[in-house]
């Protein structure tokens, strides 16, 4: 999906998350959260990448 994918997701689950407030109803997403630290060319794309399995 790439950098620009991930960042054209975080738009829709906010849009999401005010459709559900709208209509009265918790719109609980179960989102995963990493963070992953190293300096440049640390091989921290790569972690991520074996880690989901790209």
């Amino acid at each position: 999906m790439g950098n620009r994918g991930m960042e054209d997701l975080i738009p829709l689950i906010n849009k999401l998350q005010d459709a559900f407030s709208c209509i009265g109803q918790s719109c609980n997403l179960d989102l995963p959260q990493i963070a992953v630290v190293g300096g440049q060319s640390a091989g921290k794309s790569s972690v991520l990448e074996n880690f989901v399995g790209r």
